[in-house]
């Protein structure tokens, strides 16, 4: 619900940030022609130069979650191309500027310079206003798109502040004033190209997302009671949202009730991280931590149990030598003793149970070999002998 409002007001924004570039670059551009400023008539050239990357964009992000039958999960990426082609146009643009001050035939000064910075300063304050804007959304959205166009805004307050350190230092005759101030707008230029670049990169080639967004969903994951690990997780970015695949470790057997508990933390995770588009939650069953063997006996504790569902008493074996005797409960039940008796070791982790041998019938046993639950029979000598060294364990604990 979250992802679907960031996504309609993604273009929203986007159009804002085109009308107004555009209005700024016909303003520039009629000021330029009438001062005679070859400055000014640059930054207004490469004003209209980002509304044609801005509409790019727009139209990316406009698209880009429409499903067909060819693209069945959206177009996602396409706002990552646009944001990549935007991020080559800034290090264009910021090129044209270190180029047109430094290696250039030099610049044409403003007829009008008093009237050319006030002009200037208006522009820029009106592209500082709505740049603090929409820095905050693309933050609150998380939109590559955004991101791509609020570096665009960046590059044209510095190509403003360019006018404006060569008309103002023209009028103080303050030497290397320009280039001082180009090369400080340069350096942010590139930085901000380069962050809008290796990320778009990134998604494009589906590499992982931050550490940061990983471990938010790793850690609500294992947060989950029912959770016991995350084997695999993998999230990767497209455009403004993400994908999820993870594989979960769960405490749950039956495979109804896994599939509803995995159904249940897809649409709690989508609630807690909003940007999540897809999930893909694979389950596997938690593994045996120990070996736990079964022994049934006959009421004098000794004796192996002649049938399976009939037993007086089970002994539990745990590999770190714990051990604990059951009463079976099942034993004095008119029907279907053996199956509640089966389904009591499975819900006691059993792995292995020693019976006398043909005291399990066959289609008991076949259900014991699907639930991977060993069964070997035992002599009553080796019993006896089991018996006598564990009744020894016991008197010396």
């Amino acid at each position: 619900m979250g992802t679907s409002r960031s996504l309609a007001r993604t273009p929203y924004w986007l159009l804002a940030s085109t009308l107004l570039n555009a209005v700024l670059a016909i303003l520039k551009l009629g000021w330029g022609l009438m001062s005679g400023s070859t400055v000014v008539l640059a930054d207004a050239i490469h004003s209209f130069t980002d509304v044609l990357g801005a509409l790019l964009v727009y139209g990316a992000v406009r698209f880009s979650p429409r499903h067909s039958r060819r693209f069945p999960i959206g177009m996602y990426k396409l706002e990552d191309m646009a944001a990549l082609l935007g991020g080559l146009a800034v290090l264009f643009a910021g090129y044209e500027i270190l180029r047109s001050v430094f290696f250039g035939g030099g610049v044409m000064n403003a007829s009008m310079p008093f009237a050319t910075l006030v002009f200037m300063a208006m522009v820029l304050l009106a592209q500082m206003f709505f740049y603090r804007y929409e820095k905050r959304a693309a933050a609150s959205l998380n939109s590559p798109g955004l991101n791509s166009d609020v570096i665009n805004w960046v590059t044209d307050m510095g190509a403003g502040l360019v006018v404006m350190a060569g008309v103002g230092g023209h009028l103080l005759g303050v030497p290397y004033a320009q280039e001082v101030a180009v090369i400080i707008i340069a350096v942010m230029i590139f930085q901000g190209a380069y962050e809008v670049i290796r990320d778009s990169l990134f998604s494009l080639l589906d590499a992982s997302v931050t550490s940061r967004e990983r471990e938010v969903i790793l850690k609500y994951l294992n947060a989950i009671p029912v959770v016991e690990g995350v084997t695999d997780l993998f999230v990767r970015n497209a455009g403004s949202v993400l994908f999820v695949r993870a594989t979960l470790v769960l405490n749950e057997q039956n495979f109804s009730r896994a599939h509803r508990l995995v159904d249940d933390i897809s649409d709690q995770l989508k609630q807690h991280v909003p940007r999540i588009q897809e999930i893909t939650l694979h389950y596997e069953p938690m593994t045996q931590r120990h070996k736990r063997i079964a022994i049934l006996f006959e009421a004098d504790r000794k004796t192996p149990a002649s049938h399976f569902g009939k037993a007086h008493y089970i002994r539990l074996d745990d590999v770190e030598g714990d051990s604990s005797w059951f009463i079976n409960p099942f034993r004095d039940d008119e029907h279907g003793k053996g199956m509640r008796l089966l389904t009591w070791l499975v819900r006691n982790r059993v792995t292995e149970i020693r019976v006398q041998g043909g005291s399990i019938p066959d289609e008991l046993a076949e259900l014991l070999s699907m639930v991977e639950i060993a069964v070997h029979p035992i002599s009553e000598y080796g019993m006896a002998s089991t018996v006598q060294k564990h009744d020894i364990q016991e008197k010396v604990a």
